[in-house]
């Protein structure tokens, strides 16, 4: 009633969107022929109406409720938001937040549940994105200095003008880290970033006099000796958004059966939970084959490794495959923006470029994939079997990190250079790669730069070649071959594919040795 009183044709933008938003199709049919319904699902036959006016801060499509225009009307506009924001918490309706129907249903929903589906949905102590990108790095320093960890957070709770806490990174820390530090758990991750911290606009404190004495602190805890010549720092500021999803579900039913990949998916959906929480992660979803999952980028990869091995077994030897995407993008990078590169990584990467049962990786930055990598879940290596895609990564992470760093970052540029000379295309850009003529010794191309820089002769010969072995397994493209062809036998009538290479393997190697931390800075 106040809406309707204070805004321009507000129940009719209500009744227009929520009447005409959500779309359900039901098909009725012969259950042995589960395509009916994706034929039914790709029919489309419904289409939004025009929507006019100011729009959703939040669902930029869609018009907002108060129906003025905020050009020659935003005192009125103001005026209704603001009395709305008296009606409601800060976490349903923030400040300058003008929303349309759909999102504002999304935000009451949780409320709600319990009329609409019969039970309570938690909305308390949810990890955000800045909790599962600190989550790790919260655990080693309540492992290595929690007197200081919580001593930081209770005077962040002293002094913020607003309660710090959010309970997140509680629900992702081990009962025995909590009781540990207790304050620090309960303290919102955002308050263990240094940019946060600096800022009067971002975080509020009672007294500014306060701010730089909550600098020094932090200060001093990113100091703390981590046990291994180096220090604590500060948390990441990435996180890693996972997609999975079930190979031609539809051939595998017409091949085993409803009830046969029914019982399996039933068995894969169970443990998924499980399987993120055992990598510090946070299960969105899970249903089927579908799986959404957000976690810390150190995990992340290892996860969708598991997830990939339960739903074979889920399927007890059956030709059962799964694929997924991994998005490590920054955790103030809008949410909706990632999963869509997520969805595209597994549809069109993964899925329609590698062949199906592939892992494909990326990193956002700056609203576009600064690193593609696609791969096979086992990867052929220079010598012996193939290996798991996440082990060779590995390898190279670890050459790479700090505290050894036998790899170096300038290796990345120099091959990409090299290899666009021997290609004759200087822009290899990310996911992409370069076709290699015959003839040419990769392994010694390798073997060369890397010589390059031990030209101070501090690497033996056996350290040279694992090096120039780590870096050879991750340079080739692996897609999948078909289960009728061998990797060495082109198709018939055909040629033996051209070899291929690209560097963003060894680029996500180094992003990974670096924690994600590229764009953080001491406080």
């Amino acid at each position: 009633e106040l809406a309707a009183r204070l805004g321009r044709d507000t129940q009719k933008i209500w009744q227009r969107q929520t009447e005409q938003f959500w779309e359900l199709v039901w098909i009725a049919g012969d259950l042995a022929d589960p395509s009916a319904l994706e034929r039914r699902k790709r029919w489309r036959t419904h289409r939004l109406p025009e929507e006019g006016g100011d729009k959703c801060t939040v669902m930029p499509e869609l018009q907002e409720l108060s129906g003025y225009t905020r050009a020659t009307e935003h005192t009125q506009q103001d005026a209704f938001w603001n009395a709305l924001r008296t009606r409601f918490t800060e976490r349903e309706l923030r400040l300058r937040e003008r929303l349309c129907a759909v999102a504002f249903v999304k935000r009451r929903y949780a409320h709600i549940a319990h009329h609409v589906i019969g039970g309570k949905l938690d909305v308390t102590q949810w990890p955000s994105t800045i909790d599962v990108a600190a989550v790790l790095w919260i655990q080693r320093a309540i492992a290595i200095a929690a007197p200081q960890l919580d001593a930081y957070a209770r005077s962040v709770q002293a002094d913020a003008s607003e309660d710090p806490r959010t309970g997140g990174v509680s629900r992702l820390v081990p009962a025995e880290l909590i009781a540990a530090a207790p304050h620090a758990v309960a303290l919102g991750a955002n308050w263990y970033h240094a940019s946060f911290v600096a800022s009067a606009r971002l975080a509020a404190l009672k007294d500014e006099a306060a701010r730089e004495p909550l600098r020094a602190q932090l200060r001093a805890l990113a100091r703390q000796p981590d046990g291994s010549c180096g220090e604590l720092g500060l948390p990441p500021i990435y996180y890693a958004l996972l997609l999975a999803d079930g190979d031609r579900l539809g051939e595998l039913v017409n091949q085993l059966g409803v009830d046969v990949v029914s019982r399996a998916l039933a068995r894969f959906t169970a443990g998924v939970r499980a399987i993120v929480q055992d990598h510090q992660g946070v299960a969105v979803y899970a249903g089927g084959d579908d799986v959404l999952a957000l976690l810390p980028i150190q995990r992340a990869l290892d996860c969708a490794q598991a997830l990939e091995q339960d739903f074979r077994r889920a399927f007890e030897g059956a030709s059962a495959t799964l694929s997924a995407a991994v998005v490590f993008a920054h955790a103030r990078a809008p949410l909706g923006r990632v999963l869509a590169e997520a969805h595209r990584l597994l549809d069109d990467v993964a899925k329609d470029d590698n062949g199906r049962a592939s892992l494909a990786a990326g990193v956002y930055r700056g609203e576009t994939m600064a690193v593609q990598w696609v791969t096979t879940w086992e990867r052929p290596v220079a010598s012996g079997p193939d290996r798991p895609a996440t082990a060779c990564l590995r390898d190279a992470t670890r050459e790479m990190e700090s505290g050894r760093a036998r790899l170096s970052s300038s290796l990345i540029h120099d091959l990409r250079r090299t290899l666009g000379l021997l290609c004759g295309d200087a822009s290899i850009t990310p996911g992409s790669f370069a076709t290699i003529p015959d003839g040419v010794d990769i392994a010694a191309l390798i073997k060369a730069e890397i010589l390059h820089r031990h030209e101070r002769g501090d690497g033996s010969e056996p350290e040279i070649a694992q090096l120039t072995s780590i870096v050879e397994d991750l340079l080739g493209r692996a897609p999948r071959i078909p289960p009728d062809r061998s990797r060495d036998r082109p198709a018939p009538g055909g040629q033996a594919p051209p070899r291929q290479l690209g560097i963003d393997g060894l680029a996500l190697a180094s992003f990974l040795a670096n924690d994600g931390r590229e764009e953080e800075h001491q406080p």
